[in-house]
């Protein structure tokens, strides 16, 4: 399997993660993951799992908050697309506003789960902060 097949229902994401699900569904609100979905149910991949394991450390080992991490993947996103803090983000289809990127917003892509700057500023943000990679 690859890391990117969704395939762990949530309540099985969160057994293997050590937590509860509400946490997957508070990080979902805040727009720090994407679950593929199917129907009204949620699906993640290892790639996922990896990407909360990284959420996790930054909150509990870095001391970052969720909204600052909403904010910082967000401003990694415009980093990724090249624009400056001050610069409006109209240059990139994939945001909205400089502090709400599109998976956040609803903003009609085919897929945030494929979105190349999504998967770009999670891999940038991990390798910024020195933790091991997303994906193998």
């Amino acid at each position: 399997m690859g890391d990117d097949l969704a395939v762990y229902i949530i309540s099985s994401a969160a057994e293997l993660l050590g937590l509860h699900p509400r946490t997957l569904h508070l990080y979902e609100a805040k727009g720090l993951i994407v679950p593929e979905r199917k129907g009204n149910r949620r699906f993640y991949s290892d790639g996922d799992l990896a990407w909360v394991r990284a959420l996790r450390y930054l909150v509990h080992e870095r001391g970052l908050n969720l909204e600052g991490l909403r904010q910082l993947l967000a401003l990694k996103a415009q980093e990724v697309c090249g624009l400056g803090g001050a610069e409006l983000p109209a240059a990139c289809e994939a945001l909205i506003g400089p502090r709400a990127p599109c998976w956040e917003e609803g903003m009609a892509v085919q897929s945030c789960r494929d979105c190349p700057v999504y998967g770009t500023a999670r891999e940038e943000l991990v390798a910024d902060q020195g933790l091991p990679p997303l994906s193998a």
